[in-house]
């Protein structure tokens, strides 16, 4: 195993966890921008897109979104009260709420789904394919050596 960093060599602003942050941030903070004409930020569309596919329970998002339950209850509650999400029980397992997208929350969530897209683009714009494909296995093998 090469270790990549030592006492001598390590520096914050070049360290991986920072950049990846502050990657991070920055993504959030331009997603957050262009969402606002919805009304919406970065953390809620990740629970609409985690519902396109298929119902979910508040816990299931919360654990996918690496958010504490009681964060995802407040998050779930505003989204249910704008009429975007709604929970029933599940028909399988009367204890189970399942948290499932509305008609207006599948509309919203192709709309921002565009936002997203477009958000990405600019800011992969001096990326080569070949780029991104590498960059996404490279994310991929940090988070599988975690």
């Amino acid at each position: 195993m090469t270790k990549h960093y030592s006492l001598e060599n390590y520096s914050l602003d070049e360290s991986i966890g920072y950049l990846l942050r502050r990657a991070g941030g920055q993504l959030a903070v331009c997603v957050d921008r262009r969402l606002a004409e919805f009304d919406m930020t970065h953390a809620q569309y990740g629970i609409f897109c985690r519902l396109q596919t298929s119902p979910s329970t508040a816990a299931e998002l919360a654990r996918s979104s690496m958010t504490d339950t009681g964060a995802m209850t407040r998050m779930l509650d505003r989204l249910e009260e704008k009429g975007f999400v709604q929970r029933s029980r599940s028909s399988t397992d009367r204890r189970i709420v399942e948290v499932s997208l509305t008609d207006k929350g599948r509309q919203l969530a192709d709309r921002m789904r565009e936002v997203a897209v477009d958000t990405l683009n600019h800011l992969l714009r001096d990326f080569t394919p070949a780029d991104v494909a590498q960059f996404k296995s490279f994310l991929r093998r940090m988070i599988n050596n975690a």
